[in-house]
Order: structure tokens, then C-alpha cells, then sequence
């Protein structure tokens, strides 16, 4: 009841003071605070002529006082009658209300005030110096009912600062303009946009005088990534070259399905993303001696019923030719997946695949491999999903089986207890424990009897090498034969790798003779002494 009172009792005031304002003249329209007797040059706020002070001058820029009050904001329809009748100076307003003072009329009833006051007429520019300016109280229906005298200079920074001689009635108060508060976008807009207020909220949007007509300007961001490729274009320049908020692409294939089309209102982006697949959405896959490059074809049109021009973008994605690369690119890769949860890192996975050459970039495909025994047999491990930046993958035991069981008693070790089989020249094992790969190559063998298929099996583990020393260190030491124990979770499990025989006839006799190399024979009487004897193989 009494904010009620107090309301009425200040409505009453100001249309008592707009009736008595009506009878004056039009000279006495105009206010100037009767102590306002100093003066200025163009730079400068000086003192009164006449007085001690005149010669004292300084650079208003300098010398402020900051108003920090949002609440002055036009934007604030709190029913507070506040008055500025105490403000009287050089002042620079700051914060989350505005920066400056609004330069058109203000609806009544804002900046917790009953009369707003604005600015009637522009801000200067730097380096005009300390110019005149009106400001306006609107009231009763007038924009411009009370009048009062402002200096303004713009300062470098840039701001601006206000010399301010109170009110010429209350409830009056000095505005701000909320479109100019500091820092209320999270993030720098780019040069298509403007920081601004847009239905209560503050962001980067598109600029309202953009005028862009030349397509090549539409340059998109490309991102080649390991599972995916993004295409993403600037949706600002996409409005100012015709394209309507609806956007819709398709790439090479021309299915609308295949496209996942992304829009964040929030960065003014489109995006369209396809995976690294070769065919997938129309994918074209190339390959050179030291890339494999995907191209394809982003089509835009503004209506699923295609009437207008169709803008197509060409783009591509070249990759260096890696393990992980190469996995890719194979349709039918002979390969073996693992997913290993660690307790507060979450999940991985591990992928072994086999491959024909030293680079680890021609992957075997298929169902099955068939090797000489003198051919070599090149064995590759990625850590593809978690945390590599901080993981490494380790190879602790790797071994081949004559059969597909990865407990069966029989076996080869190729890798044991992190370290290659010294006692075989042709394991070289040439990453282990120092990144998120392993590799090992080895020469292909025959088990004692009649077995002409290998499995190989593979126990990984992670390790963490800020806390731990992730590369084995091997010495001749560990030739002896030690215990071994397999956590057949952590194993993968590839094959069969089937032993290509090599027969020819007798010159003599014609009977067909099977051609072993030494080092077979020599592989076939150790298994089968060993098997005999009931030990485990070395």
C-alpha cells in the first residue's frame, strides 16, 4: 500500500511539473544547472573563467567516476523511483546494464525509474574531443519533456565518459544501453557476427547488414578425423547468399539419410558428417605410396523439392598412411577386437590385425592366410578407443597354437613375459609399451605332426606411464624358462594361419618328398620333445 502511495505521490509530482512546464516559454524548455560555470576546450574540462581554477585543466578520460549499476539498463521494468539529482561530474558507466547512454526514446517505467533519460543525438568519435549533447526525459507521451546538458568525450579503450548535472526534476535517471555491455558474449564473435541482446539473451548472431554475393567466400572448415569427417560451413554467409534458416544437404550418394546434418544456432555453424569408409555416403578412396585420401561432394539447397541452384562443395581428407589408416581402408581385414575396462578410465579397445609388409600398411584380407614357412608374418596392435595421451598398450605374452583354443598346452611363445624369444632370430619385436601400437614380425613355422594350421593369441595389457615404466626391459637372463600366467580376458585371438607346403617328386623314384627348411626340422624335433616329455615349449 505505501509503494502504491509513494507511486502516486510521484506520478502526481511529475504531471504537476509537465503542466507548469507547458506554460513556460520555450527559452525556459531548456535546463542548465545554474552551477555549471565552468568551461572546456576540446580535450579538456577547465574551470570557471574568471576564477583561480580556470587554468586548472584536466583530461576528463582520466579522471572519473565508474557507475557500476545495472540497473540503469532499459532493460529493467522494476518499479523503483530512482533519481539522479545527486549526480553531478565526469562519470563512465560499466557493467552488465551498458556501457554507454541509449540514443533513442525510452519507454517509461525502465532503469527503475518513472522518466527515463536518453541521449538525443550521436556519440562522438575519437578524437572530436568533448562535445555538447542533449539528454531527453520521457514522460507523459513527450520523448523529450525535460531537457539537460551532457558533455561526452569517447576515450581510447574505446568508452566513453559523461559530465552529468543532475536531474532537472525526479524521478529521473541517466540510462544505459544494454546492447553495449562488456563481456556478455562467452566468446569472441567472428567478423560475420555481433555480440547482442536477442530475446533476453545475450550471444553472437548473425550481423543484420551482412551483404555477402560471391560464393567463394564461403570458405568451409574441414575436420579429418580418425572415425569421421566433418564438413562445417559458416550458416551467416549461407543467409547473406540466400540459403533460409532450412538448410538441407546430401553428399555424393544423393541419399538425404546418409547426411547427418548438425546446426548449432549457438556458433552459427552447419555441419555434415560421414565416415571414413571407402563408399560409405559416396565416398571416392585413393591411395598413393604415402596417403589415403577420401573425396567426396557436399550439395546444399534450401527445399527437399529441389528448385533453386544447388551449391556443391567439393572436399577431401588425405590421411598418412598408417596402421590405423590402413585397417580402414581394407574392406574384409583379417583382424581381432578386445574391449578392456580399467576401474576410473573407462573403456578401450584393441584391435590385431596381420599384414604383408615391414610397414604395417597392407593388411591381409579374408578368412584366412596361407604363408610359406620361410615367408615372414607381420603382427600389429592399436589402442583405438580411450585414452591414449595417457595409456600405452603392452604385449605380455603372444604365441601361436596349432588349434583355435588359446588354452590348448602346446605352444609357441613368440612374446613372453613382455620380451621376444631370444632362441628365435627371426622375432623382432619394433614397438612395445611406448605408445598406443605394438608390432612384431616373425618368420612362419610348422608344429611337430601333422598340424598345417596356426593360431596366434596375443595377451595385452594397458599401462600407464605417467605412474609406471611402460617399455620392457629384456635381457638374456630371461632366457630360462619361467612360469607364465594368461588372463585368457585380456587375450586376442587371430587365425587360422594356414602353412603352405611345398611338395616336389624324387628324380629317381618319383615318391613326392616334402622340402623342410633346417630351421623347421629343428622347431619339429624340440616340440616334439618336449611334448613328449610332458614340458611346457620354450
Amino acid at each position: 500500500m505505501s509503494q502504491l502511495l509513494e507511486r502516486m505521490t510521484s506520478v502526481l509530482w511529475l504531471a504537476l511539473a509537465s503542466y507548469i512546464l507547458t506554460l513556460s516559454s520555450t527559452e525556459q524548455q531548456g535546463y542548465r544547472n545554474s552551477t555549471n560555470t565552468g568551461s572546456y576546450e576540446k580535450d579538456l574540462d577547465c574551470g570557471a573563467p574568471g576564477t583561480p581554477e580556470a587554468q586548472l585543466c584536466f583530461d576528463p578520460c582520466q579522471n572519473y567516476t565508474l557507475l557500476n549499476e545495472p540497473f540503469r539498463s532499459t532493460e529493467n521494468t522494476e518499479d523503483i523511483q530512482g533519481c539522479d539529482s545527486d549526480k553531478h561530474g565526469w562519470y563512465r558507466f560499466v557493467g552488465d546494464g551498458g556501457v554507454r547512454m541509449p540514443e533513442d526514446c525510452v519507454p517509461t517505467f525502465r532503469c527503475q525509474t518513472s522518466a527515463p533519460l536518453w541521449l538525443n543525438g550521436t556519440h562522438p568519435g575519437l578524437g572530436e574531443g568533448i562535445v555538447n549533447r542533449t539528454a531527453c526525459a520521457h514522460w507523459s507521451g513527450n520523448c523529450c519533456l525535460w531537457k539537460t546538458e551532457v558533455l561526452v568525450k569517447a576515450c581510447p579503450g574505446p568508452y566513453y565518459v559523461y559530465r552529468l548535472e543532475g536531474t532537472p526534476q525526479c524521478s529521473l535517471r541517466y540510462c544505459t544501453d544494454p546492447a553495449t555491455a562488456e563481456d556478455k558474449c562467452d566468446r569472441t564473435c567472428r567478423p560475420e557476427e555481433e555480440c547482442r541482446l536477442v530475446s533476453g539473451t545475450w550471444g553472437c548472431f548473425c550481423r543484420q547488414d551482412l551483404n555477402v554475393s560471391d560464393v567463394h567466400s564461403l570458405q568451409p572448415q574441414l575436420d579429418c578425423g580418425d572415425t569421421e569427417i566433418k564438413v562445417s560451413l559458416d550458416k551467416c554467409l549461407l543467409g547473406s547468399l540466400g540459403f533460409g534458416d532450412e538448410v538441407h544437404a546430401y553428399l555424393r550418394d544423393g541419399n538425404w539419410n546418409c547426411s547427418s546434418l548438425r546446426q548449432s544456432e549457438e556458433e552459427n555453424w552447419i555441419s555434415v558428417t560421414n565416415p571414413t569408409q571407402a563408399g560409405a555416403c559416396g565416398n571416392i578412396l585413393e591411395r598413393n605410396q604415402t596417403h589415403a585420401i577420401y573425396i567426396n561432394t557436399l550439395s546444399l539447397v534450401n527445399d527437399f523439392i529441389i528448385r533453386d541452384t544447388i551449391l556443391s562443395i567439393n572436399f577431401q581428407c588425405a590421411y598418412p598412411l598408417d596402421m590405423k589408416v590402413s585397417l580402414q581402408m581394407a574392406l574384409q581385414p583379417i583382424v581381432s577386437s578386445l574391449n578392456i575396462t580399467v576401474d576410473g578410465e573407462g573403456e578401450f579397445t584393441v584391435r590385431m590385425a596381420l599384414f604383408q609388409d615391414q610397414d604395417y600398411t597392407s593388411p591381409y584380407e579374408g578368412t584366412a592366410v596361407m604363408l610359406s614357412v620361410e615367408s615372414m608374418l607381420y603382427v600389429g596392435t592399436i589402442l583405438e578407443r580411450g585414452d591414449t595421451s595417457r595409456f600405452n598398450l603392452v604385449l605380455k605374452n603372444c604365441y601361436a597354437t596349432p588349434t583355435e583354443d588359446k588354452t590348448d598346452p602346446v605352444k609357441y611363445f613368440i612374446i613372453r613375459n613382455s620380451c621376444p624369444n631370444q632362441r628365435d632370430s627371426t622375432i623382432s619385436v619394433e614397438e612395445n609399451g611406448v605408445s598406443a601400437e605394438s608390432r612384431f614380425s616373425v618368420q612362419m613355422f610348422k608344429f611337430a605332426g601333422n598340424y598345417d594350421l596356426v593360431f596366434l593369441h596375443c595377451e595385452v595389457s594397458l599401462c600407464d606411464f605417467i605412474k609406471e615404466e611402460c617399455q620392457p626391459s629384456c635381457s638374456r637372463s630371461q632366457l630360462r624358462s619361467e612360469g607364465v600366467a594368461i588372463d585368457p580376458a585380456r587375450v586376442l585371438d587371430l587365425g587360422p594361419i594356414t602353412r603352405k607346403g611345398k611338395k616336389s617328386f624324387s628324380a629317381s623314384s618319383g615318391n613326392p618328398v616334402v622340402n623342410a627348411s633346417f630351421q623347421e626340422m629343428f622347431w619339429v624335433m624340440i616340440i616334439a620333445f618336449a611334448t613328449c616329455a610332458g614340458l611346457p615349449v620354450c
